[in-house]
């Protein structure tokens, strides 16, 4: 299996940690075989390790297909996981190990690693193009809120516990003002030097209980939170989902209120400002087509903080 780098494992891999807690588990006896996989989900990250005479040539349509048929044919003997194969990673991996990274042995060694101490997704024969889509997410995810830790880390306790406590109280009155439907929040936080941080999350509100969708509305408050603590600044956008019908589409209606973030406050935004923000290319400022069945609506003001 030349491209795939797998380990065998007679215990369940995973343990709800990051990969960057690097908590072992213990092997278990009578469980069902667990083998893990390291999938690379960059197409860039595929042609270095080649240059390197790690893999056999071939296109990442050609890898993802090979890699498709091997796992299938893995799973008639157990479990398959899989994790992001983050070249990096690998590559610091190998240098501290003193391994060689074009060894097909050194992969298979990463993959256990990652497997053992990350949270490994469960493959269960889905389009491998699906799959790595959604392993592709979470790695994204996960770097997102490496680097938000990074900044926070730079910040007082006390500063970051007040901000983690406000953060709860605008999160908890955001979502229970439209009532029960989807919610999807997608914020934009500049924090420092670098490219802005910025998530998109869902969240389904019922009338007994919230139901976060993946690990990305955590991601997103991870970022409001640090918006809050360094006084940074950004917009926040909320989309929801009404139970009202177009006349024109007959689709549901959805409403969208938006709020600039500055000093770390959230500041409401007319519908007219945020539909204007809506409707432009962030790169050429040219007007968007408006989307169907969309109402961009005026934002409250958060109890107690600016109008």
């Amino acid at each position: 299996m030349a491209t795939l780098a797998v380990r065998v494992e007679g215990a369940e891999m995973g343990n709800r940690h990051r990969r960057s807690s690097r908590h072992r588990t213990g092997r278990l006896p009578g469980r069902r075989a667990v083998l893990g996989v390291a999938l690379l989900t960059d197409e860039r990250d595929l042609s270095a390790l080649r240059e390197r005479g790690s893999l056999a040539p071939g296109d990442y349509a050609a890898y993802l297909a090979a890699c498709e048929r091997d796992m299938r044919s893995m799973g008639a003997s157990g479990t398959v996981v899989a994790e992001a194969f983050d070249l990096g990673e690998y590559l610091a991996f190998c240098r501290d190990a003193g391994l060689d990274s074009g060894d097909a042995v050194s992969r298979a060694r990463y993959a256990a690693l990652v497997c053992e101490e990350g949270d490994p997704l469960p493959y269960r024969g889905e389009p491998i193009e699906e799959f790595v889509a959604v392993l592709s997410c979470r790695e994204r995810l996960r770097r997102l809120s490496s680097r938000i830790d990074g900044h926070l880390a730079r910040v007082p306790a006390a500063q970051v516990m007040a901000a983690q406590r406000h953060t709860a109280d605008v999160l908890l009155w955001l979502l229970s003002r439209e009532g029960p439907g989807l919610h999807v929040l997608t914020c934009r936080v500049e924090a420092g030097r670098g490219d802005p941080l910025e998530v998109a999350a869902e969240v389904e509100v019922r009338p007994s209980k919230t139901l976060l969708r993946g690990e990305a509305p955590l991601v997103l408050a991870q970022m409001l939170v640090l918006a809050r603590a360094v006084r940074g600044r950004g917009g926040l956008i909320l989309r929801f989902r009404t139970r009202r019908t177009d006349p024109a589409t007959g689709l549901p209606v959805e409403v969208i209120r938006g709020w600039s973030i500055r000093d770390g406050e959230l500041r409401p935004l007319s519908g007219a400002e945020t539909r204007g923000a809506f409707c432009a290319d962030a790169r050429t400022g040219d007007p968007l087509t408006v989307e169907p069945a969309v109402e961009y609506a005026d934002a409250p003001p958060f109890p107690g903080g600016p109008r």
